[in-house]
């Protein structure tokens, strides 16, 4: 499926939950779905209205989707950097145990991703040849 109708079809998803924002989609295109939402409802408010059902949801689907990625990466780069656990729990606002605990959690998910890297290039050059 190609980029466009991939964003074709994301815009026209109904997103009520976390659980309807699929992994993988974009930052940029989350973001964008945020602002359409988040507009519609201060437009809403500055007319007096209480806003949609719809966009509130929205808003709390998409702003914790995208926290959980911005937590999860920036923590994945900052580590990558060198910071200690400390440091990182330190600009979390997190107990350095917990700081431990998550970037334990994020390296062995990247090995974890890296190792079905792998596979699925090793089982598409097996095919191929």
């Amino acid at each position: 499926m190609a980029a466009t109708e991939q964003y074709a079809h994301w815009t026209a998803r109904t997103i009520r939950s976390l659980g309807q924002i699929p992994y993988g989609i974009p930052l940029a295109w989350q973001a964008a779905r945020l602002y359409q939402h988040t507009r519609r409802l201060a437009q809403d408010r500055q007319y007096g209205a209480a806003g949609s059902v719809e966009d509130a949801l929205s808003v709390l689907a998409l702003s914790t989707s995208i926290y959980h990625f911005a937590r999860w990466d920036g923590v994945r780069q900052a580590v990558q950097a060198g910071a200690t656990a400390e440091q990182i729990g330190m600009a979390l606002g997190i107990s350095i145990d917990d700081a431990r605990n998550l970037t334990c959690r994020i390296k062995a998910r990247d090995l974890e991703l890296g190792k079905a890297m792998r596979r699925q290039v090793a089982k598409g050059e097996a095919t191929s040849g």
